[in-house]
């Protein structure tokens, strides 16, 4: 059994040219079997894998700085995303009239697997389907066209940057509402300031002709008043 067993290690793999020295020693001396086996072992699943992956390695990053294969491999994949996003766009619109309103847009993620594959790669669940909504509609117009679909839903699923995207478009709406009661509140100041002026005008007026008035009209003093008083 022992001379079978070193037969099949021999052929299978050390080689046939491992035999002439090392199997007439571990025939001679059994234990010699440890330091040859050990060493062969070693050799070809250590260093051999070793340089086998610094090999695949070096290829690796030599495709990777193959910037234009890279670049035409991304531009195929965009395309080829862009068709299937074309193809879900037709089938989320129901009536065929080549617009998505919210409604069909939150029933598509309902029932379409594809859709909320996506969604799910872009971590978007249902409760943010209105903010998607408003993101994708640019022109606020109250639906999305198929351009409108097709081309962010084509960039977000590729660079997974939703989180920040959604973000961004959150302070951006606050700041554009921010700006919105800035301008509210100051023509709010500006008209309260031309009433307040014009308040001010009408008091003086009034004083003016109180006085005018009480300079022609004798004005008795009461008796028993100090001069200071009067």
């Amino acid at each position: 059994v022992m001379v079978a067993n070193l037969l099949l290690f021999k052929t299978v793999i050390a080689g046939d040219s491992w035999g002439e020295i090392a199997v007439p020693v571990i025939e001679q001396y059994p234990a010699t079997a440890l330091i040859f086996m050990g060493s062969l072992l070693t050799l070809v699943f250590g260093v051999l894998n070793l340089i086998v992956a610094v090999v695949v390695d070096t290829f690796a990053d030599a495709r990777a700085s193959d910037v234009q294969n890279l670049a035409e491999e991304m531009e195929d994949d965009i395309a080829n995303d862009r068709k299937s996003l074309a193809k879900l766009f037709k089938r989320i619109d129901k009536d065929g009239s080549g617009q998505l309103t919210l409604e069909e847009l939150i029933e598509g993620a309902e029932r379409d697997a594809d859709f909320q594959s996506r969604l799910r790669v872009m971590d978007i669940d249902e409760k943010d389907l209105q903010m998607l909504f408003d993101m994708i509609d640019t022109d606020k117009s109250g639906t999305i066209e198929a351009a409108e679909f097709i081309g962010p839903l084509s960039r977000w699923a590729h660079d997974s940057k939703t989180a920040p995207r959604f973000i961004k478009y959150n302070m951006l709406q606050t700041m554009q509402l921010q700006e919105d009661l800035y301008e509210m509140c100051s023509d709010c100041f500006k008209h309260l300031a031309l009433q307040v002026d014009q308040v001010h005008l009408d008091i003086r007026g009034l004083v003016k002709h109180i006085v005018k008035k009480k300079g022609k009209e004798p004005v008795s003093v009461p008796t028993g008043v100090a001069p200071e008083s009067r």
